[in-house]
């Protein structure tokens, strides 16, 4: 049974409002526009990193666009759909005050302190300490 060399070629991905092309971003690496090929404003997987993409919400999205044989362009919300579902089950948030206001309530007895602890999201789980 004779063997032959097998080629299988993929098509290529494009990201909406992204420039993809290695030549172009090449150009702004040499340039000095950008500070690298992991600058947070470039399109690669480094960069992608440093803005704070989990490699789960990267993982995602590459599983839920699959592989093609044909050209095809992808929404960027798409991307940062899939990182904020991973940052929401994630991340905890609480709400907080910059720039509170001096108020004086006159009818609330002095010396008297209330003071609690913020809560996390809904979406976000329990930890095992309890926050």
């Amino acid at each position: 049974m004779p063997c032959h060399p097998q080629q299988i070629e993929f098509a290529r991905l494009n990201v909406s409002y992204t420039v993809l092309s290695k030549r172009k971003l090449l150009e702004l690496v040499e340039e000095g526009r950008v500070r690298g090929w992991d600058d947070p404003r470039m399109p690669t997987i480094s960069g992608l990193r440093r803005r704070g993409y989990t490699p789960e919400a990267i993982r995602a999205f590459c599983d839920r666009i699959g592989v093609s044989k044909v050209n095809s362009t992808v929404d960027i919300a798409l991307l940062e759909y899939f990182i904020r579902e991973h940052l929401n089950k994630t991340a905890p948030r609480v709400m907080a005050v910059l720039r509170p206001l001096k108020l004086i309530i006159d009818d609330y007895p002095e010396g008297r302190v209330r003071s609690w602890r913020p809560r996390t999201t809904r979406r976000t789980p329990r930890r095992a300490n309890g926050r």
